[in-house]
């Protein structure tokens, strides 16, 4: 898998310099190209901390902050978003989350992973998910 950050996001770089050996091997298709890109205020219609489209990444740093994520929830984030690329999946389908969340998980967020999504239920950001965010801690948790 190829990463690449064109307007050097730090938290990108420092993504890509932890995880990507890992994200470079076997398990994961060597020709998938994933790109990282900013996204502005201004098209952050629906204030979204990620948002995917294709084998894009945007990341909202105005978001994140207002989430509170550190560094290394923000890193299971992007892992997060890197597996449904990765195992195509679609969002907000339970099976598709907790399918994305395992890519997290398999390079060590997996408690990262689980912050986030706790984060986002205590921000009241999606309260008709809280139920299907519940279950993907569940999941999360009972991952060998």
């Amino acid at each position: 898998m190829k990463l690449s950050n064109p307007h050097k996001l730090p938290i990108v770089e420092s993504f890509i310099r932890l995880y990507g050996s890992v994200l470079q091997s076997p398990e994961f298709p060597e020709e998938l190209s994933v790109e990282f890109l900013p996204l502005s205020d201004d098209e952050n219609e629906y204030a979204d901390i990620l948002v995917r489209l294709g084998k894009r990444i945007y990341l909202s740093e105005r978001e994140i902050g207002k989430l509170g994520l550190s560094s290394p929830e923000i890193f299971a984030a992007l892992a997060h978003e890197l597996g449904h690329i990765v195992y195509r999946t679609h969002p907000w389908h339970t099976d598709s989350e907790s399918r994305a969340d395992t890519l997290a998980a398999r390079i060590g967020l997996r408690d990262q992973m689980i912050a986030v999504i706790e984060k986002i239920i205590a921000s009241r950001r999606y309260r008709n998910l809280t139920s299907q965010l519940v279950q993907r801690i569940h999941f999360l948790q009972h991952l060998a």
